[in-house]
């Protein structure tokens, strides 16, 4: 939960955007039922670079595993087919 500030809110910030953006400002704030100002003032609260950055080292670690992942599967796609492979060709001569 967010802690009460204990001051008043009285310092006044004017922020420049797009149409596009107030209206998407403005749809988070009607869902979250609150107001525009509280909406700011939380996102001010919650913003951390760092994290931000940490969770970009996550999604390249999750980008990196799922390409060993892929290459992993596709390494035992192949050492499957040569085991058919042999287990057919040995099927053959027991047959022969």
């Amino acid at each position: 939960m967010m802690e009460i500030a204990s001051e008043a809110a009285t310092a006044r910030v004017i922020t420049l955007m797009t149409p596009a953006e107030k209206s998407r400002l403005e749809s988070k704030a009607r869902k979250a039922n609150i107001s525009i100002g509280e909406f700011v003032r939380r996102s001010v609260e919650a913003y951390d670079p760092n994290e931000i950055e940490q969770l970009e080292q996550l999604a390249n670690l999750a980008r990196a595993f799922r390409e060993s992942a892929e290459r992993a599967s596709a390494a035992v796609d192949r050492a499957n087919a040569q085991v058919q492979a042999t287990l057919d060709h040995f099927s053959k001569r027991r047959g022969a």
